[in-house]
Formats: C-alpha cells, sequence, structure tokens
C-alpha cells in the first residue's frame, strides 16, 4: 500500500457481438421451421422432473428447459414445449420411441463408424470422458493427424482426425472423422466423396467434398454433433480467434496460410484493398434477453480490440427478429470510426424487437446484400480488393421470410465467389456463426457457415460465459509484443487473469526483514514504482523482482528521482514528505515481453498517443486533457490477494472535488498541525478515496509504488505512481472505513523531464 505519513514507514493502503440489416421489404415466405407454439392454456409441471439435474422454465413459462450437472446431459431432449391445449411435448427419442422420464446420462464421444488402411484400439461404440483411443497403419501407409486423441467433457475428442495415406491419389486422402461414415475412395481430379452421421447426429461442415485442381478438397472437414456436444473457447480460439490479427498487421493478402497450420487461416487484408465487417445479432423470442446482452458485450469486445491495433475496418451492424435494424451502415460517415460504431452498439436494447418477435434471417442478410451493392454502385476503387467478414449470432430457427441460405447464396453470385475455378475468391467472403440461445438448431447454423478448406467457421459453446471469453481472447497478442498497455483478460467473478506489466518488488534488509512493494514494466530494462521503498543505503542485490512468473530477477540498479527526500521538511514538524516519490529500478537482464509480460503505457509518449488513437500531431499538453480532464475521473490499481490479482475501481478527484479531497491530508498521523495543505500535499500529487461519487476502495500495505492506470480505448495508461494514504485501513479491516480515508499518487505528467532523461535509451518515443 501507499506510506502512511508517520515515522515508521507504511505502504498506502489504498483500493481501489451484431450484424447489419438494410430495411427493405420482408419477404413473406414460409421457413421449413416449425414456428414455437404459443401457450393459451398454462402448462403443470407436475410429472416434468428429471432425474440426476433440475428444470427451469423459458419464454414466461412457454418453454421448459432440462439443466443437467457438468458431464451430463438430458436425454431424450434438453427442450420441451407448452402446447396451446395445456400440455407439454413428450419425451421423444430421435426413434420416435417414447420415454416416460428425463433423465441426466453421461457424456459421451462417439466412436469410429469406419476406419480405412489402419486399425484402431479399443473399440467401442461410445467412449467416457477421459479416455483414449490410438490408431496406427498398415504397411505402405502413412499417419497423417493424431495417432491419440481424448474423449473432452464436451463430447468431442481432441487433436485432429486420423488418416492412413500412401499418397497414390491427385489429392491426400481426406480422411474418416470421428463419428462420420464417408462414400467414395477415388481421390483423383473431380472425384467427389460424400459423409453421413450415424444415428441421432448432426453434420457440420461439407456433405460432399471435391478434388481440386490445386490438391486440396473444396468445403471443409465434416463433423457429426450430438444436441450435447460444444467447442471449448480454446477450440474457438485455434479455429476462429486468430483471424483478425493478420489484418491488423497488414499482411500481403497472398500469404494467408500459416505453414503447417492450414487449419488457424487468418482473414488476411490486401493493403491496396480494404475490409467490411458486418456484426448481426438474433434478437427474437428464442434468443432471450441476457444471452442477446452477452452477445452484443461479445461484439463490442470485437470492436474495440480491432480498433485497439489501429485498424479501421468499414462496420455494418445489424439486429434483427420479425424486421431487421441497420444500427451501423457501411455509408454512414462515420463506419469506419470504432468510438462511434460501439457507441451505437451499446444504444441496442432487447426489447428494440419486443413487439414484433419473429425471426426473419434472410431479410437481416438481404440488408447486408443491398449495402454491398450501395458501396459498389459508389464507384470505391478498393471494391474488387474488399474483403468481407460477417460475424452472425443466431440459434438458427427463422419462421418467416424463408430460408436465409439464399440470401448468402445472393451475396456469393454478388461478389464473384466460387465463380472461377482458377481463381475462386474464396477468401474475399467468410461467414462466421455462432449459435447462442437455448434452441441452436446445429444443422441450420451450419447451413449458414463458410466451408473452406482446413477451416471451421460455425461454432457453439457451452453458455455466454464460454462465449464471452471466447472474445476476450480474440486477438493474438503474440504478433505485437512490443505494444503497451494491452491485456485481454477474461473477468471471472471480479478476478482479471491478465495483469502482464504486474511487479512486486522485495528489499532484504538483515535487520528489518523483507519488504514488499509493487511496480509497473515500463520498458525491456525498467519498472517503475515509489521511492519511498528503498533506503539509501539498500544495495542491489538485495533487491529483487517478480514479474512474469518469473520470480528473484536481479537488479542493476535504483534511480531516485533527484528532488526525493523524505526528511526534507522535518525541521518545519514534517515527519515525512513524500514530494516526488518515484524511482526507476533497473533490471540486469532485460524483460522478455510475451502475453504474460509486457509494458504498460506512459503518458506524453507515440505510443500512448496510438492507444488513445489521437492524431500524430497530439502533444503533451492534450495528452493530458484526455486522460485527466478537470472532473472525476474514472481510473483503477491493482490489489494482490493470496495471489490472486484484482483490479479496483476508484475516483481522481481532479474537479471541484479536489481541495477537499486533498484537505483531508490534515487527518493523517504527524500531519495534523501542518499549516497550509499544500506544505504536504504539492501539486505531483492525484487524490482518490472518499465517499463522492462513489465509496472508493483504499490501498493496503504493500500496495506502495503499483501503478494508478486509466483504462481507455481498450488499453492501460499509467498515470500515477501509488505514494501514501491518510489512514491505513487494512491494518484494521473490520472497523468502518471513514470518509477521509484518502490516498495520493504522483501524477506522471509533473514528473516528465526525469523520465525522459532516465528512459532516453529505451525508445518509448516521448514527446
Amino acid at each position: 500500500m501507499a506510506s502512511i505519513p508517520i515515522a515508521m514507514k507504511k505502504t498506502l493502503c489504498s483500493r481501489f457481438c451484431v450484424l447489419p440489416l438494410f430495411l427493405g421489404l420482408v419477404s413473406t415466405g414460409v421457413s421449413s421451421a416449425p414456428s414455437e407454439p404459443s401457450a393459451s392454456k398454462p402448462c403443470p409441471l407436475e410429472g416434468t422432473e428429471i432425474s440426476g439435474g433440475s428444470v427451469q422454465l423459458l419464454k414466461d413459462g412457454q418453454v421448459l428447459e432440462y439443466v443437467c450437472p457438468s458431464g451430463y446431459y438430458p436425454y431424450p431432449v434438453k427442450i420441451r414445449y407448452c402446447k396451446p391445449w395445456g400440455s407439454w411435448s413428450t419425451l421423444q427419442t430421435r426413434t420416435k420411441k417414447i420415454v416416460k422420464k428425463a433423465q441426466c446420462r453421461a457424456i459421451q464421444c462417439p466412436g469410429p463408424e469406419d476406419f480405412e488402411n489402419g486399425d484402431f484400439w479399443p473399440r467401442k461404440r461410445f467412449y467416457n470422458i477421459s479416455e483414449q483411443i490410438s490408431f496406427h497403419c498398415y504397411d505402405g501407409y502413412t499417419l497423417r493427424g493424431s495417432a491419440n486423441r481424448t474423449c473432452q467433457p464436451s463430447g468431442r475428442w481432441d487433436g485432429y482426425t486420423a488418416i492412413c495415406d500412401d499418397g497414390a491419389g491427385h489429392c491426400r486422402d481426406p480422411g474418416i472423422p470421428i463419428g462420420t461414415r464417408k462414400a467414395g475412395r477415388q481421390y483423383r481430379l473431380e472425384d467427389s466423396v460424400t459423409y453421413h452421421c450415424g444415428q441421432g447426429l448432426t453434420l457440420q461442415g461439407s456433405q460432399r467434398r471435391t478434388c481440386m485442381e490445386d490438391g486440396s478438397w473444396s468445403g471443409t472437414e465434416p463433423s457429426c454433433q450430438d444436441s450435447f456436444m460444444y467447442d471449448t473457447p480454446e477450440e474457438v480460439f485455434a479455429a476462429f480467434i486468430s483471424s483478425l490479427t493478420e489484418t491488423i498487421e497488414g499482411a500481403d493478402a497472398e500469404d494467408g496460410y500459416s505453414p503447417g497450420e492450414q487449419q488457424k487461416r487468418k482473414i488476411v487484408l490486401d493493403p491496396s484493398g480494404s475490409m467490411n465487417i458486418y456484426l448481426v445479432l438474433d434478437a427474437s423470442d428464442s434468443i432471450g434477453k441476457n444471452n442477446f446482452t452477452g452477445a452484443k458485450n461479445c461484439l463490442g469486445s470485437l470492436i474495440e480490440k480491432v480498433a485497439s491495433y489501429g485498424v479501421k475496418p468499414r462496420y455494418a451492424v445489424v439486429t434483427y427478429a420479425t424486421e431487421a435494424k441497420a444500427v451501423v451502415k457501411l455509408s454512414d460517415e462515420q463506419s469506419s470510426n470504432a468510438d462511434w460504431v460501439t457507441q451505437q452498439l451499446e444504444k441496442i436494447q432487447y426489447s428494440d424487437h419486443q413487439f414484433k418477435a419473429g425471426t426473419n434471417t434472410k431479410r437481416a442478410l438481404m440488408m447486408l446484400y443491398e449495402m454491398m451493392i450501395l458501396q459498389e454502385n459508389q464507384n470505391d476503387v478498393n471494391w474488387n480488393k474488399t474483403r468481407h467478414v460477417i460475424i452472425l449470432m443466431t440459434d438458427g430457427n427463422y419462421n418467416m421470410g424463408g430460408d436465409p441460405v439464399a440470401a448468402i447464396d445472393q451475396i456469393r453470385e454478388f461478389l464473384d465467389i466460387g465463380k472461377n475455378r482458377k481463381n475462386p475468391r474464396e477468401d474475399y467472403l467468410d461467414v462466421y456463426v455462432f449459435g447462442i440461445g437455448p434452441l441452436v438448431d446445429q444443422e441450420k447454423i451450419n447451413a449458414l457457415a463458410s466451408k473452406k478448406d482446413g477451416e471451421r467457421h460455425v461454432f457453439k459453446v457451452k453458455d455466454m460465459e464460454d462465449l464471452e471469453h471466447v472474445f476476450f481472447l480474440m486477438i493474438d497478442e503474440s504478433k505485437a509484443l512490443g505494444m503497451c498497455g494491452i491485456a485481454w483478460g477474461h473477468q471471472k467473478s471480479g478476478r482479471y487473469e491478465r495483469q502482464p506489466w504486474h511487479v512486486t518488488i522485495y528489499v532484504i534488509r538483515p535487520s528489518a526483514g523483507k519488504e514488499t512493494c509493487k511496480g509497473a514494466v515500463v520498458s525491456e530494462y525498467f519498472v517503475l514504482t515509489a521511492a519511498h521503498c528503498f533506503n539509501v543505503d539498500d544495495q542491489a542485490h538485495s533487491i529483487k523482482v517478480d514479474a512474469g512468473g518469473v520470480q528473484n530477477r536481479q537488479v542493476e540498479a535504483v534511480y531516485f528521482h533527484p528532488d526525493y527526500d523524505i526528511n526534507g521538511k522535518k525541521a518545519e514538524g514534517i515527519p515525512e514528505f513524500y514530494d516526488y516519490d518515484v524511482a526507476l529500478v533497473k533490471l540486469k537482464t532485460k524483460f522478455t515481453f510475451s502475453t504474460n509480460i509486457r509494458p504498460i503505457c506512459l503518458p506524453c509518449t507515440e505510443a500512448t498517443t496510438r492507444a488513445l488513437r489521437l492524431p500524430t500531431s497530439t502533444t503533451c499538453q492534450q495528452q493530458e486533457k484526455e486522460l485527466l480532464p478537470e472532473k472525476d475521473v474514472k481510473a483503477l490499481f491493482v490489489f494482490e490477494d493470496k495471489k490472486n490479482l484484482i483490479q479496483k475501481e476508484v475516483y481522481i478527484k481532479n474537479g471541484e472535488k479536489k481541495a477537499s479531497c486533498e484537505g483531508d491530508a490534515r487527518k493523517a498521523q504527524g500531519y495534523e498541525k501542518i499549516k497550509q495543505i499544500s506544505d504536504v500535499v504539492t501539486a505531483r500529487f492525484l487524490c482518490t478515496g472518499g465517499t463522492e461519487p462513489y465509496a472508493d476502495p483504499n490501498t493496503c500495505k504493500g500496495d506502495s509504488g503499483g501503478p494508478l492506470i486509466i483504462h481507455k480505448k481498450s488499453r492501460f495508461i499509467q498515470v500515477g505512481v501509488i505514494s501514501w494514504g491518510v489512514v491505513d485501513v487494512c491494518k484494521h479491516p473490520n472497523r468502518p472505513i471513514p470518509a477521509h480515508a484518502r490516498d495520493f499518487h504522483i501524477n506522471l505528467f509533473q514528473v516528465l523531464p526525469w523520465l525522459r532523461e532516465k528512459l532516453k535509451d529505451e525508445d518509448l518515443g516521448f514527446l
């Protein structure tokens, strides 16, 4: 924590996803998917119990959902509907067998239906979670894929399809994914293979694949899914998350594949072209408010993360139910302004469609089609090189407007996708579909998604928390390790997995034991912390730094601000004086930046200008106005609780409450008799704490030297260093916290000349 101003040194106790739709004529075509029955008479709950699980009602009691514990699934159905005459739909299997009572069954993985040119063991129809299966090939055949695979809790196998191939065909053997059957064993040019699933399973991917001239197979590898199967966030990450990294890097358009990693093809942006990202969100009755809101938040995260890399695609945002609403159009003047698009996204409410809650997915997609036509008609010189990425969040069900696949076909036709065999332009359109809500129809979402060799474009996660985790992982940070202030951590119960600049500093003193402070990584060699963490006689060898999972990093030197003097006002009756309480710790060996350790952004640097998406001509003074306007400014610090890092939100009193915040310094031990507040609270301090506008948490002993951070534009920028506090609230945690509990932090804007001088060789680009 920051120091408490008393003779004994103490540290301060501080605390702290949617697509564009164009309005037009709504088709009156009838979907093959039946609409859900509306109940005119309530259905009783008697006799609806499930053995081993629980029951919850959805849609005002019209839908009953069975819920089972982890590792189990509801059999024979997950959902039952209340019929108009007041009875629930029957418990019926896919083979028309009637079951008397629902039950929770253990999740199992399906066994291989067939395997060519080799053998596998053990041979079973179903495998329990954690059971393994091993594959080997006959003589003359080479194994591709995973020789050993394990049944996962999702009901799917880890690894990749095992294939025994002799290399004799024009195309390599496409294999038989576990759970599928394959018809066709010739792999010559233009030969085709067809896949089918076992009873009760739904095919995802391509049912029919054709051997292409370049030796690849058309479409994407199929898989057979049971209703309870889902993708883990990590699986989605491998197939989708990194897809926008190449856009951010501005890679060459022809370099769409990483060697040996075709399953991770990235959407690339030709530097001479452009990109449109269409976010489409189903707001129909079957989705539900919570799923809609969660999906909207995911798409907001996507926009922010893409923007944080300085990329400016054009966005379109569409929500739909009976009607489609274009929240953001490609033609909008600010469709490339991530801040504006995010603001429009945040305004969307589930209730926007509440009185027309049918589902017209085709109309939503036709809106995108109309936007594309309009863009082409504007004679955009980059039109033929514009890449189109559609991200659709839906359960796949529709009951009006006709089959939405027809709209995807029209879009493909308009973009000349798949017309020319030698130049199919498949890289210019990607349609990703995320299944959300309790009523996901896997067959329908699969029909909408793109199908490309070695790729997956359709996903179904277990719940909304998993989906949000996917989008927190979305950007592959390893592609920009030198960028400051990036930390895509997934929030769970207020805890954050990532604080990559967080540092713990230990000072070992033979007579006084070990003192602990915090700090922040600011460059390859330096950590920024508080000067009062050290004594003048501390030796470099007695100071250790823990960061990025590596302990006891050795220190070369500690540099204090030249104007720092803890005893500078003792003659005036002030026992400790914390003005200029900043220090830089230099390591003997530089940090190797990774996703676990990277620098925080410092004020008045070129990196922070980019992070805030400001013009390159921005001055230091303009940055200060952006980060510290004269009002209450939301900030945060990181509190370490049993090795868990928790963000604590505070407000910097930089407006009308500033004077009263600083005035409470008189209530600190040893400062009761000061004549003027400026004798202890100089212009170098920022003040937090108190109860207005909210009750701020306070830092605790050991937090001294840690960063006071502004989180803006999805980047973390340090504006202060935790220094001292009025009350040690953590010494007596059960006592009420007084309103005068204030914390003081050194304002980095006020010590910039010293930072520039000491960090001049660190290539930080100070303004």
